[in-house]
């Protein structure tokens, strides 16, 4: 009996997170989000919202609650031009196709100096890992490499990583580049273990999204720090209205930095600062 009643509660609370499932991506700016990173925000606000409440019923708030989490990590970036980016893609236009989100649509002007500045610092890269990429990758042509450049894109989008899949096959032999776009839980770091070891990892405006209950950011960082030789974290310094922000050094990610003999140089634009982390750990 007592069996019978655990397997009746997993049942009711299965059906209650694929209703959940369900209603938050029947809003279009949701639909393309991964099924597997939807059901781990659903899971995640379940167990911190229901678990003390009498009543157990699902409300609109509810629903909206856990919108406004993943509208935090990825809807807030879009333009209104990602409609149009099967025809930027048929036309190749660079500059068209980073108009598409405003993170890459702010380092327009900047690309080619941030690639240059950070390659100074770390060499050619011949590997790439872009984790949270958004469309970061459409700025490949502005790297100015041509060295059978192995490029891994994660996200949570399926939509795009479709796109970027598409995008990868169209410049593949033009720049020299073997491209893969996949989807990933940045924040599931067993899972960051399994990751192709690279020269770069980009971690690009992605770590002030991370709620710091859910993950250690501390602990993300020294991860990735063992599957690459540089890793190069971006932060905002204005908002995306394009205010600036008070916080314009990360001290307290300097002093954890130095903490752990993680060497680091740092790269200015006008509305972010990129931190070029070096992969030699001395502790």
């Amino acid at each position: 009996m007592i069996k019978n009643r655990v397997y009746k509660c997993f049942d009711i609370k299965l059906i209650m997170e694929e209703k959940l499932l369900q209603k938050v991506k029947a809003n279009k700016k949701y639909k393309t989000i991964s099924d597997e990173i939807v059901r781990k925000e659903i899971k995640d606000y379940l167990k911190s919202h229901l678990s003390s409440r009498k009543n157990k019923e699902i409300t609109k708030q509810d629903i909206k609650e856990i919108r406004k989490n993943l509208h935090r990590v990825y809807s807030s970036y879009q333009t209104g031009k990602k409609r149009k980016k099967e025809q930027y893609l048929k036309e190749l236009n660079t500059e068209k196709l980073l108009s598409i989100t405003l993170s890459t649509k702010e380092r327009l002007d900047c690309y080619k100096n941030i690639y240059q500045n950070i390659f100074q610092i770390t060499g050619r890269p011949k590997v790439i890992v872009d984790l949270g990429c958004g469309l970061n990758p459409l700025s490949i042509p502005l790297m100015n490499l041509n060295n059978n450049l192995i490029y891994h894109a994660y996200d949570i989008d399926e939509e795009d990583k479709d796109f970027l899949d598409k995008y990868f096959e169209k410049i593949k032999s033009e720049f020299n580049i073997n491209g893969k776009a996949e989807i990933l839980d940045i924040t599931n770091l067993e899972k960051l273990k399994t990751l192709p070891s690279s020269d770069i990892i980009f971690l690009l405006k992605v770590l002030d999204l991370i709620d710091n209950k859910k993950t250690n950011k501390n602990e993300l960082i020294k991860t990735l720090l063992t599957k690459t030789k540089f890793l190069v974290v971006s932060f905002a310094t204005a908002t995306l209205g394009g205010k600036r922000m008070q916080l314009t050094t990360r001290t307290g990610f300097e002093e954890f930095l130095k903490r752990n003999n993680f060497e680091f140089k740092t790269i200015r634009i006008p509305n972010e600062i990129f931190y070029v982390i070096t992969a030699d750990v001395r502790n």
